[in-house]
C-alpha cells in the first residue's frame, strides 16, 4: 500500500505500520531445526523405500515419497538461500 501524506483535497491516509522485522526474522531463523529435521525424516523414507522390494508398494507411494523428499529438499535449499547461506 503506498502511504502518502494529507492529500491537497484533505483525504486522510494511513499511517505507516510498526516494523515487524525483528518478528520476522526471529521466526525465520526457529524455522531452520524444522525445516532441517523434516529434509532429513523425508530422506530416510525415501532411502528405506528405494531399498526395500519395490513390489511390495505400489508405484503412487513410491512416487509421493520420493517426490515429498525431493521437494522438502528444494524447501531447505530455498530456505538457506534466503538465509543468505549455503550450508546444508
Amino acid at each position: 500500500m503506498l502511504h502518502l501524506p494529507q492529500s491537497e483535497t484533505g483525504a486522510n491516509v494511513s499511517p505507516l505500520p510498526i516494523s515487524r522485522d525483528p518478528a520476522f526474522a526471529a521466526a525465520f531463523r526457529d524455522l531452520e531445526s524444522a525445516v532441517c529435521d523434516c529434509a532429513m525424516m523425508a530422506r530416510i523414507a525415501a532411502t528405506l523405500l528405494a531399498e526395500s522390494d519395490n513390489r511390495q508398494y505400489p508405484p503412487e507411494l513410491y512416487f509421493a515419497v520420493t517426490h515429498a523428499s525431493e521437494m522438502i529438499d528444494a524447501l531447505k535449499d530455498k530456505y538457506y538461500s534466503a538465509f543468505g547461506d549455503d550450508r546444508e
